[in-house]
């Protein structure tokens, strides 16, 4: 039971240290989606500069949708924080608790670490692949005077998917899926990977200190 308990532990904790980052970075992902899909599909020169940096950016969405409107598609963008990392950071603790990442002699191994935290990576990016996607399609939501891209005018959370899943099918829910797998697994891979390695080191470092 202790063991079950402290499996569930690492996904919670995992999910809401996450969420806690989220609050604070998704402005910024509205900033970022905004201005990657400003000039979508058109050549230079053939369409409205509305945001030229990232600063004018934060001026423009505020003056225009408001200030709230920089926390657009906050509600899926802590889901999928939640989900992906929860199972991302979960998996990946669980595999170090079992002894998965050493090797033989007990030691801590960057090749096994690295596959860990690829697999982890993979499993959490495919379970919050839908929840990625409703937030790109809430933050660029905008005013008509600066809107860029196509606008999906979903209502929310709710409302997003059920349009989502009525036009594409349960599978539309995971369009994009491929790419944000590959893009985790890389980062997941190299950041778990680091981390783990680095934790080895300095604890074995500070006993040795101290004995």
């Amino acid at each position: 039971m202790t063991a079950k308990k402290g499996t569930v532990t690492e996904f919670i904790i995992g999910g809401v240290a996450a969420c806690g980052a989220g609050c604070f970075t998704n402005p910024l992902e509205v900033v970022k989606t905004r201005m990657q899909l400003q000039g979508e599909l058109k050549a230079r020169g053939e369409y409205a500069i509305f945001y030229r940096n990232s600063l004018h950016a934060i001026y423009t969405i505020t003056k225009t949708d408001g200030i709230l409107a920089l926390q657009s598609g906050l509600v899926p963008a802590l889901w999928y924080q939640f989900f992906m990392n929860g199972v991302r950071l979960g998996i990946y603790q669980v595999l170090v608790n079992s002894g998965w990442t050493t090797n033989s002699n007990g030691q801590i191994s960057v090749p096994l670490s690295i596959v860990a935290g690829a697999t982890a990576g993979c499993i959490g990016a495919a379970v919050g692949s839908p929840f990625y996607m409703v937030k790109t399609h809430l933050q660029s939501q905008a005013a008509d005077e600066i809107a860029v891209g196509h606008q999906h005018k979903h209502k929310g959370m709710g409302h997003a998917f059920s349009q989502i899943y009525r036009s594409y099918g349960p599978l539309g829910l995971w369009r994009g899926v491929q790419a944000a797998i590959a893009r985790v697994m890389v980062g997941s891979a190299a950041q778990l990977s680091t981390f783990s390695v680095a934790k080895y080191h300095v604890t074995h470092w500070a006993v040795g200190i101290h004995s």
